[in-house]
């Protein structure tokens, strides 16, 4: 074939390839805007709306107004309004479409309803200091209760509107006000005082993310727990609002709530008061009921929901009993010593981990190491006491069984955990044949016992019970960390741990083969 046939084919080719994009896709593209455009109810520019009312047959009428950058409610009431629900609402209204068109003229509107609509929605826009008003007017639904006749002012036509966009429009001022119970941010609070049942439990920020409990005793929590706490406090949403509660007597509980917590910061202060419970007709009795609630010094009375009401404050449930924290992934050394085995893995440039002892293999698979690190970020302790003893004999420390050393990259000085117990020790395996009175690990005087938790498996899941038979460990263990968290404390450890990392360890020396 010439190459001049070749160029009129391949002239041809993009004719034909031009008209089909130009006609047959970008033509109809546009044409479908422009319809799309020319059945819109009314043509605002979203951002340029200063004013939404919502308006019903009955004369009561929702007012909202933009101001800033926010959306409050002017009327029935002076409250924030929901700014999500809002903008909703604006788009909805600069996106809404008529189905078709019943009559082009002469219409008796009473005949529709549309003489005294059922609903009126107006928006008024701003745009170069002048203002302009849009009236969306609903009447009667048509025969088949699927759509409702619909009136624009001005406009001599009658249209009709699918019933979804009356019911996406028609919002009740509980729909449209701000639900969030408290008005402070967490990171605006730096103290927290909870008074219930007559005990006072206080919490005061040392950090961003950082908190110290301060009564009913002194002690480290864990600080997640109490920031968790926090953003759901201060996200509260209520179910219900009381703009004018009844005054007379305490229909609600809140003149001696069962509850008080105080969210104290340098911008504001609030206190948050728990009544009684709300008694509802049907209700399970097994579902927490509904409570009432108050903001201090506020009118309004709020219904929450039972279960995200209150605080936590047992100190045995918060309180902070990790040994030491680190992030694993800063972790670039390992060494376990352990019953007079030593093993040490550490990350090549290339940051995969190779295993230096008992054996040397390169380019390990990370999750066995992974797996013992965030084991020992973990580890909690039962119980402690302070000081140290000089004297480490008895607690079976001056030569401990287990020693291991974590080394991040940037730090002068390893991590690290020494642990030790009697030969004789109860074990994992031998504690079902034990009385529940043995001895703890260390003496009495100066121990602060943790609560009490369920027994631990002496493995890990898939740790095979044959491994756990030949290295038995004890029902506890002595310990000493450093850095530690609590200083200069002796700690009493699950001894369950010791048993997860040998067979961690075990599984290491599998993958060598």
């Amino acid at each position: 074939m010439k190459f001049g046939k070749v160029l009129i084919y391949f002239a041809v080719l993009v004719a034909l390839a031009s008209y089909v994009y130009f006609v047959e896709i970008r033509y109809k593209q546009e044409q479908q805007v422009k319809k799309s455009e020319a059945e819109k109810l009314i043509h605002v520019d979203r951002e340029k709306i200063e004013q939404v009312d919502l308006v019903s047959k009955g004369g009561s009428r929702i007012e909202m107004k933009k101001l800033g950058g926010s959306w409050l409610l002017a009327s029935p009431v002076k409250v924030k309004a929901d700014d999500d629900t809002v903008r909703g609402l604006l788009t909805t209204i600069a996106n809404a479409q008529y189905e078709k068109v019943v009559l082009d003229k002469d219409v008796k509107w009473a005949e529709y309803g549309l003489d005294k609509p059922k609903f009126t929605v107006s928006v008024v826009t701003k745009a170069d200091d002048k203002e302009n008003k849009y009236e969306i007017l609903f009447g009667e639904n048509n025969p088949a209760k699927s759509s409702y006749y619909l009136r624009i002012p001005d406009d001599p036509r009658l249209l009709l509107v699918a019933d979804t966009l009356k019911n996406a429009l028609d919002k009740k001022l509980f729909d449209v006000r701000d639900k969030t119970v408290l008005g402070i941010a967490p990171d605006d609070v730096d103290k927290i005082v909870i008074s219930k049942k007559g005990q006072e439990t206080e919490f005061k920020r040392e950090s961003r993310d950082k908190w110290l409990m301060l009564k009913p005793e002194k002690t480290r929590v864990k600080s997640e727990e109490i920031s968790s706490e926090l953003v759901a406090l201060t996200n509260l949403k209520a179910k219900e609002i009381i703009d004018d509660p009844k005054k007379e007597g305490d229909p609600y509980g809140l003149a001696n709530p069962e509850e008080a917590i105080l969210l104290s910061g340098k911008k504001r202060d609030q206190t948050l008061l728990i009544g009684q419970a709300v008694k509802k007709d049907g209700a399970s009795p097994r579902a927490k009921p509904d409570r009432y609630a108050a903001v201090k010094d506020q009118d309004m009375v709020f219904v929450i929901e039972g279960r995200s009401a209150g605080f936590r404050t047992d100190p045995d449930m918060l309180r902070d009993r990790y040994v030491f924290r680190f992030n694993p992934a800063d972790v670039d050394k390992i060494e376990v010593e352990i019953q007079g085995e030593k093993w040490i893995a550490a990350r090549n440039k290339e940051k995969k981990w190779d295993l230096e002892a008992p054996k040397q293999k390169k380019d390990l698979e990370a999750w066995p190491i992974t797996g013992i690190l965030w084991d020992l970020k973990s580890l909690e302790w039962k119980s402690l006491a302070k000081p140290i003893p000089e004297d480490l004999a008895p607690l079976h420390l001056d030569k401990p069984q287990l020693t291991v050393s974590l080394s991040k990259s940037g730090d002068n000085e390893p991590i690290v955990l020494k642990a030790g117990w009697a030969p004789d020790a109860p074990t994992k395996i031998q504690e079902s044949a034990k009385p529940e009175s043995a001895e703890p690990a260390l003496p009495e005087k100066g121990v602060i016992e943790a609560g009490k938790k369920p027994d631990t498996n002496s493995t890990k899941q898939g740790a095979s019970p044959e491994t756990a038979e030949k290295t038995p460990t004890p029902r506890t263990v002595n310990a000493l960390a450093s850095p530690a968290e609590e200083k200069g404390a002796v700690f009493v450890l699950d001894g369950s741990f010791v048993t997860r990392l040998q067979a961690d360890l075990q599984r290491l020396m599998e993958k060598t083969k």
